[in-house]
């Protein structure tokens, strides 16, 4: 089975979605310190959404199933991550929907 797949998201797919590394801990005297360790790629989370199609679902669930990381192009970037979640949405129309939590960005 070949482990390249290439498809159109649909608009319900979220490609910004990041954090940056804050924590925020409280002072007895009703302040907080705030610890700002900035902001990394690897916090950043694409939820993905396409049209259903047998042959991009068979390729997509192997590698959910059997890759450990895999490389993700998206608005010009490159990325590693692993697909952490994968279903499909019967609603009016089947999509294909997954979660990639990103380890790094490549380019």
């Amino acid at each position: 089975m070949d482990g390249d797949v290439v498809f159109d998201i649909t608009s319900d797919s979220t490609l910004d979605n990041s954090s940056r590394r804050v924590s925020r801990t409280k002072t007895l005297d009703g302040g907080c310190v705030i610890i700002d360790g900035g902001f990394s790629a690897a916090d950043k989370t694409l939820n993905l959404s396409t049209k259903y199609d047998a042959g991009v679902f068979a390729v997509v669930k192997h590698l959910h199933e059997d890759a450990m990381l895999i490389h993700v192009s998206v608005n010009g970037a490159f990325y590693t991550g692993v697909i952490s979640d994968l279903s499909i949405k019967r609603e009016t129309t089947e999509t294909i929907q997954l979660r990639i939590l990103i380890k790094e960005k490549i380019a």
